[in-house]
């Protein structure tokens, strides 16, 4: 049997090189884009195989797989803005898109926490893909940016993230660009099959935001899973309840 073909990509963003990758296998069914939410500058646990390691797993059972970090993120170039991150999904959409042998496949987003709420707006905004699946997304983010001076520390303190100077000079409008990107509201404009998935057992994202998400998506799939916490790519219940869906959708 062959084996899958996995490699690195670059995607250009606003002018920022982002770093990602790929795992292709044979005859593809459809493709898969993996995207992080908000990260930590605490250590990675010890054998934690990442993103990378997620797309291997869907690769298995015939999906090309790929996941890239968005700006200000680990590899990638750039100072973050919410904003920035919904331009930098749409553009790794279109760079999958335009690979070869994967133009004509169904495109599937699968969007963690905060890679939720920027997939959803990406979609909103007319990225062309053909399914969406939101982890543990959050409707809102009045918790996270409840202040200008609030979100500015926790980037730059919690998430070890890079701001442009003049946004921690000025940060009103940088910080008013979150209550743009807000998944129950860009929800009622998304058109293509939508999973929703969350643990009963967030405390980074209450559950209630899962249900939130689905009030305003007529005809979106909602998993709850019992017990869950946030990180759903670690969860193997959450990452089998997407590879059926997809299954069920694309074959």
């Amino acid at each position: 049997m062959a084996e899958p073909d996995e490699r690195t990509f670059d995607v250009v963003s606003d002018g920022n090189r982002l770093a990602a990758g790929i795992v292709i296998p044979p005859r593809p069914r459809a493709s898969v884009i993996l995207l992080h939410g908000i990260p930590s500058v605490s250590p990675s646990e010890p054998g934690d195989p990442g993103y990378p390691g997620l797309a291997r797993r869907f690769a298995e059972h015939g999906y090309a797989a790929a996941w890239a970090d968005l700006r200000a993120v680990r590899g990638s170039e750039g100072f973050f803005s919410i904003d920035g991150w919904v331009r930098d999904t749409v553009a790794i959409v279109d760079a999958v898109r335009a690979m070869e042998g994967l133009d004509e496949l169904p495109l599937a987003l699968a969007g963690s926490s905060a890679g939720g709420a920027v997939s959803t707006e990406a979609v909103r905004r007319g990225a062309r893909v053909d399914l969406l699946a939101l982890l543990a997304a959050p409707a809102t983010w009045v918790s996270y940016a409840s202040t200008p001076t609030a979100a500015v520390e926790r980037i730059t303190e919690e998430a070890g993230m890079p701001l442009d100077p003049e946004v921690i000079a000025a940060p009103d409008a940088w910080a008013a660009e979150f209550g743009e990107v807000e998944t129950e509201r860009s929800i009622a404009d998304v058109h293509v099959p939508v999973l929703i998935v969350h643990g009963s057992a967030d405390d980074v994202v209450p559950v209630d935001h899962a249900h939130r998400i689905a009030a305003n998506a007529p005809g979106a799939e909602l998993e709850i899973l019992n017990g869950a916490g946030h990180q759903l790519r670690k969860e193997p219940r959450a990452v089998e309840r997407v590879i059926e869906w997809l299954k069920a959708r694309v074959g």
